[in-house]
C-alpha cells in the first residue's frame, strides 16, 4: 500500500507543471487607420479586450479568448520586443496617411506609424489582425482600463498669422 500511494505521489508532482512568470503585468496594443482604430488590453490570463473606437465599428467592450498555443506565441513575440528606454514616436514623414500601431508594456511606450520602425512590431500587427478578425467578439459589461497614447502624437507646430 505505500508503494502505491508513494507512486500516486510521485505521478502527481512529476506532472504538475510549474507556470511560468509572463515578462509584462501589463500590455495595451493600438490599432488605427482610415479603415479601423481599436485597442486590445492584454493580460496573464488568455482573454484579450477589445475596444473599438471607429466611428462605424462594434461599440463599447469586447473580449475573446485565446487558445492555449495562441498564448504562447503571443507571450513568445511580446516578450522578444525591443523597446527603447523612453517612450519613442517613430513616424515615416513621406506618408500622411497610413497604419498607426502603438504598443505600451508596463511602463514602456512606443508608436509606430507609415511600416517605420523595427519589422518585429510590424509582424504582430499583422498577427493581431488575423487573430481578432478570426476569433468572435463576445460583449462585456466591465470597466477596462486601456493604456492612452493620445499624448504621444507629436505636437503640430504653431500656425504663425503674419
Amino acid at each position: 500500500m505505500k508503494k502505491l500511494v508513494l507512486i500516486i505521489i510521485l505521478v502527481l508532482f512529476c506532472s504538475c507543471e510549474k507556470k511560468k512568470e509572463s515578462c509584462f503585468a501589463n500590455f495595451t496594443y493600438s490599432k488605427g487607420n482610415i479603415k479601423t482604430s481599436y485597442r486590445l488590453k492584454f493580460n496573464s490570463s488568455d482573454t484579450v479586450y477589445y475596444l473599438d473606437y471607429y466611428p462605424f465599428g462594434n461599440k463599447g467592450l469586447h473580449y475573446f479568448v485565446l487558445e492555449q498555443n495562441e498564448k504562447k506565441i503571443l507571450d513568445s513575440l511580446i516578450c522578444n520586443f525591443k523597446f527603447p528606454i523612453k517612450d519613442s514616436v517613430l513616424l515615416n514623414d513621406q506618408i500622411n496617411d497610413g497604419t498607426t500601431i502603438a504598443f505600451s508594456i508596463d511602463n514602456k511606450r512606443l508608436m509606430l506609424h507609415g511600416n517605420k520602425g523595427p519589422k518585429e512590431f510590424w509582424k504582430f500587427e499583422e498577427w493581431m489582425d488575423y487573430l481578432q478578425s478570426s476569433k468572435q467578439l463576445k460583449p462585456i459589461d466591465r470597466k477596462i482600463k486601456f493604456d492612452k497614447f493620445d499624448k504621444m502624437f507629436p505636437v503640430p507646430p504653431p500656425i504663425i498669422n503674419e
